[in-house]
């Protein structure tokens, strides 16, 4: 009995370090075998460690699935449907949000919407708190092509304000890499006029620079969003924001008055 007791402490104290599990977790990815890479997934105690090793095997089976067609459709559809137990075994919300997301897009490259809509699903649940990781998520879906998909998410977050704020983001973000159609696209989703404005004065003053014509043209439909907002001292700060860069793009002065006496005007 103490000889088997001996053994059991052995093998405990020969357990390897995470780091070392971790590198060859992404040896074995960079070689292509990502089988080998989710059976080691077991060896792995701290949950950020497991994450980043999830999150690294995730990226390239996304990589692999916009490659490699039908190919190997099977095989990592079933990967992926080992790697749940393994998030959901991870304590972070924010976390598991993150790799819910990356699961999402996988399926649905790989075309089983039916798994996809349910990982996009708790994905959405679990990033309800964390306006960046929606903005992520809602990304890597138009990002795929998954135009309907990421206009499901915006339908469906209960949150519009958190989500007015991750698509006004979104917006630039896509402008600014020369996805104009995607950028003006998302800026029409956009419920709440503040950040409807806020998202054209982004474009606009991206445009400041290269073409004036459009810079006056996206602060006019700023400016007419603005007046929407029902705060007033929301509104009037940006106005004051937006006449002021308005202004500059035209080469005039600007005048606070003339905008506090449209202000009058408009409250009565």
């Amino acid at each position: 009995m103490k000889k088997l007791e001996e053994f059991f402490k052995l093998k405990k104290r020969q357990k390897r370090p995470d780091l070392e599990v971790l590198e060859e977790i992404e040896e074995k990815v960079k070689s292509g075998d990502v089988e080998g890479a989710v059976a080691l997934l077991e060896e792995l105690e701290k949950p950020q460690n497991i994450f980043v090793a999830i999150r690294l095997i995730l990226r390239n089976l996304i990589n692999s699935a916009r490659s490699s067609g039908e190919g190997n459709r099977w095989l990592y559809l079933g990967l992926l449907k080992d790697l749940i137990p393994h998030i959901n075994g991870i304590s972070s919300e924010r976390a598991r949000a993150i790799l819910f997301g990356d699961l999402a897009v996988a399926f649905y490259l790989l075309g089983d919407e039916f798994d996809g809509d349910f990982a996009l699903k708790s994905a959405i649940n679990l990033a309800s708190g964390y306006p960046d990781v929606l903005r992520d998520i809602l990304f890597e879906l138009i990002n795929s092509g998954l135009l309907p998909k990421a206009a499901y998410v915006m339908k469906t977050v209960r949150n519009r304000t958190g989500l007015d704020v991750v698509l006004s983001h979104l917006a630039d973000l896509f402008y600014r890499a020369g996805e104009k159609e995607k950028a003006l696209s998302v800026v029409n989703h956009i419920e709440n006029p503040f950040h409807r404005a806020v998202a054209l004065y982004y474009i606009a003053t991206f445009e400041m620079v290269r073409d004036k014509e459009k810079a006056l043209t996206y602060l006019q439909q700023a400016i007419e969003e603005a007046e929407k907002i029902d705060d007033s001292d929301a509104r009037l700060e940006l106005m004051m924001k937006l006449n002021e860069v308005l202004h500059e793009v035209m080469g005039e002065g600007f005048s606070l008055v003339e905008l506090l006496k449209g202000t009058e005007v408009r409250r009565e």
